[in-house]
């Protein structure tokens, strides 16, 4: 049997099992803090202009471009909610696949549910799909690709996002694995646009992409049966004959579902940046609480992350504000000047260039640790006295259970980021029916 036939049984037997009532918490509180965030990206310059050139050509249809009036085909809306749900790199990630899972699978989740009224149980039964194959395919291909330069949350997560449609719209297993083998060329992404708008907008296209393999696939689309192992398939090009494991994928998925693996779980961000800038964040707020240090004061700061980590927030002088967003530079001295971030330190040209800010910046340095931990972080601050403060976090608020995120974050992350395209009295609104897994309104 091939790969892609036993990865598709596997995940539909997964799929059937009854999740249980933490499962489903896990999910729920993904999807609403996905779409809060999605809501913020969709009034953002980047969303704008891809919707000025797909909607005059965009056929009408039943599936919500969120955060604005218009009901399109569901290929064009995942496409636009994709890109609008990353834009602000404020949606979680996860260490396993090495890349954003929710924004992988929901995009083009929504946009068949809408267009097909599921609501409910089957949209949180399909997403808790989605995410577990998100998961065991970057135990399959990752961390190689992030650190080749591919982009994991596309060039990995489409899978998720047709698995997540395989399971909505009920096909059957060789639907399935032909779905998943037509993304097997699909599948794209590159890491040197992070820090722009094309970053988001390859995720959009994953997601209509998704949308397209499962509709293919339904029609009868044929598609190479070995598109995984074949010599010239998905594993051997975007990883090298050493450098994958398809057991993952192929094995039964009768385990705990990843969702609440405890080790790596679901990350949320508190701050709308890379998530490899968050552990540091925490130490340098910390020092600034501590020492009661003014921004004048201090002469410099120093902070070490994982290797893996180093490259793409090693951006000393970013262009603009959402450069900014992948440069540890910008994101310490920011948030050491104003206390804290918000999504307008990377969208307000006014807060990136404030000179405060713009002093501190070329005050910080990076480099490498040796630990093994992936999210630690060191953080020297020395003052202009010639003091020094030090601080070590092993992880970011919010990577471990041991390290939760503060009671009521998402919440208020999900009102102030709905409010941006809604009053705020229907971004509440839109949190309560949200609770109650009411996905269609």
């Amino acid at each position: 049997m091939t790969i892609a036939r036993q990865f598709a049984a596997s995940l539909l037997a997964f799929s059937r099992q009854r999740f249980s009532a933490a499962a489903q918490e896990q999910a729920r509180t993904a999807i609403i803090d996905t779409l809060g965030v999605t809501l913020a990206g969709g009034v953002q310059d980047g969303a704008t202009k891809l919707r000025r050139v797909i909607t005059p050509g965009a056929a009408a249809g039943k599936s919500r471009v969120f955060g604005t009036g218009l009901r399109l085909n569901a290929l064009d809306a995942a496409l636009l909610n994709g890109t609008s749900a990353h834009l602000l790199d404020f949606d979680d990630s996860n260490s396993w696949l090495h890349g954003h899972i929710s924004v992988a699978v929901l995009p083009a989740l929504l946009a068949l549910a809408d267009e097909h009224e599921l609501n409910g149980e089957a949209v949180l039964r399909a997403y808790l799909a989605g995410y577990e194959t998100a998961v065991r395919m970057g135990k399959a291909v990752s961390p190689f690709q992030y650190r080749h330069g591919w982009h994991p949350t596309t060039s990995v997560g489409i899978f998720a996002g047709v698995a997540a449609c395989a399971v909505l719209l009920d096909l059957n297993e060789a639907q399935t694995a032909t779905a998943l083998s037509i993304c097997a060329s699909l599948a794209s992404g590159i890491k040197s646009n992070f820090g722009s708008q094309t970053k988001a907008l390859v995720v959009g296209q994953a997601a209509r992409s998704a949308v397209l393999a499962v509709r293919l696939a339904q029609e009868g689309f044929s598609a190479g049966q070995t598109a995984f192992e074949h010599h010239h398939g998905y594993f051997n090009v975007f990883n090298g004959s050493d450098n994958a494991d398809s057991t993952p994928l192929t094995e039964p998925w009768t385990a705990t579902p990843h969702i609440l693996d405890t080790a790596k779980p679901n990350n949320f961000k508190y701050f709308s940046c890379c998530y490899a800038i968050l552990s540091p964040l925490d130490g340098v707020l910390a020092l600034r609480e501590q020492t009661g240090l003014r921004p004048q004061e201090v002469e410099r700061i120093d902070v070490q992350v994982h290797p893996i980590r180093f490259p793409h927030i090693n951006i000393p002088q970013p262009e603009n504000p959402l450069a900014g967003k992948f440069s540890l530079h910008y994101c310490v001295a920011r948030a050491f000047v104003a206390g804290t971030l918000t999504l307008d330190d990377f969208i307000d040209t006014a807060r990136f260039a404030d000179p405060a800010t713009q002093r501190l910046m070329h005050n910080v340095t990076l480099s490498c640790h040796d630990e093994a931990t992936t999210h630690s972080a060191y953080v020297t601050l020395t003052a202009t006295d010639g003091r020094q403060f030090h601080q070590f976090v092993a992880g970011a608020r919010g990577s471990s259970v041991d390290n939760p995120l503060p009671e009521g974050l998402l919440a208020e992350k999900f009102v102030d980021c709905a409010s941006r395209a809604l009053s705020r009295d229907e971004a509440q609104a839109l949190y309560q029916r949200l609770l109650a897994d009411d996905y269609l309104q």
